[in-house]
């Protein structure tokens, strides 16, 4: 070795015996520019200490992206708390240049704690030493990328105007949701609901007041339904429910309250004091009442809709 281990931080106040015991159990290894040391996911079996060259680290977030989460250069160490607590990596370690490394493994620590206790209680010590030094620099990074993960998986199952779960999320949990009532032999209702005529209120008084129509509307929605199931919007002025263990008769009940309220909402605070009508059409299907499998199922929904325009609109129809 180019310089002996206890010029190394992670060794420092070592005396030179007990330099001379680790120098025998750490391993030399050499890693190619880009090559992976440590997989995140992985439980790693091997303490490392970097003797020449440099290493990141790198952590997944939200949406599969990578982020560089530390740099790691000669005398710093890294994989210790999944060393010793044998949980599986959150980090990604990588080589960013030709790099050599020392290595412990888990029988040579072991070996080392129980025929030298004196040296392996300095070097945990310095290790635990180190290792809380490094989590309080990297607290507040670690607590932004929470807060930054937590944002971005709402982000990629809510809307972003009502707040509410957007189609993508729905699409999922449809089959999720039918698997489960299918599998313990439970009712499960869909509505498709759909405002009436919304876009000449969207021509007449704007967007933005549209859309705090729209706000409101969902609030009373939310409140209709929040014991019962869960609401996304499918797109523009429709908007879905999913009723698990809601049979046809329950869900043509909660449908027509929900219609029945609507129409009765006084919007003119958000239209310049005039009063408007705003009423919904309503599609409903229930299985097993109206659907066995999911395609019809879903079909059944989007059909009810339809004639409910059809058939004069602000109304409930069920498959």
């Amino acid at each position: 070795m180019k310089e002996p281990l206890k010029n190394r931080d992670i060794f420092e106040g070592l005396g030179k015996g007990d330099a001379a015991v680790l120098e025998k159990l750490f391993i030399r290894k050499e890693f190619d520019e880009g090559e992976i040391i440590i997989k995140a996911g992985e439980i790693n079996r091997e303490l490392f200490i970097v003797h020449e060259g440099r290493i990141t680290s790198e952590m997944k977030l939200p949406g599969n992206i990578d982020r560089k989460h530390g740099v790691f250069l000669p005398g710093d160490f890294f994989g210790e708390i999944s060393f010793f607590a044998g949980r599986p990596q959150f980090t990604t370690y990588r080589a960013v240049e030709k790099s050599v490394l020392l290595s412990i493994n888990k029988k040579n620590f072991s070996d080392l704690i129980e025929n030298n206790p004196g040296s392996s209680i300095k070097l945990i010590s310095r290790l635990l030493g180190l290792t809380i030094q490094k989590l309080r620099n990297t607290s507040r990074f670690l607590s932004d990328v929470v807060e930054w993960g937590e944002n971005a998986s709402r982000r990629t199952v809510t809307d972003e105007l009502t707040g509410v779960y957007n189609r993508a999320f729905l699409e999922d949990a449809f089959e999720n949701f039918f698997n489960i009532s299918k599998s313990n032999n439970k009712p499960l209702s869909l509505f498709m609901i759909d405002l009436d005529d919304f876009r000449e209120i969207n021509e007449k008084w704007g967007l933005e007041a549209g859309n705090r129509i729209l706000l409101e509307l969902v609030g009373l929605i939310k409140n209709l339904i929040s014991r019962h199931g869960i609401i996304a919007r499918y797109g523009g002025d429709e908007f879905s429910i999913l009723l698990p263990e809601a049979d046809l008769k329950k869900s043509l009940e909660i449908a027509e309250q929900i219609r029945k309220n609507v129409e009765m909402l006084d919007f003119s605070g958000h239209t310049s004091g005039i009063k408007i009508r705003v009423t919904t059409s309503i599609g409903i299907s229930s299985f097993p009442e109206t659907a066995t499998e999911l395609e019809s199922f879903k079909a059944g929904a989007d059909e009810s809709l339809y004639k409910a325009k059809e058939m004069g609109k602000n109304r409930v129809v069920h498959a």
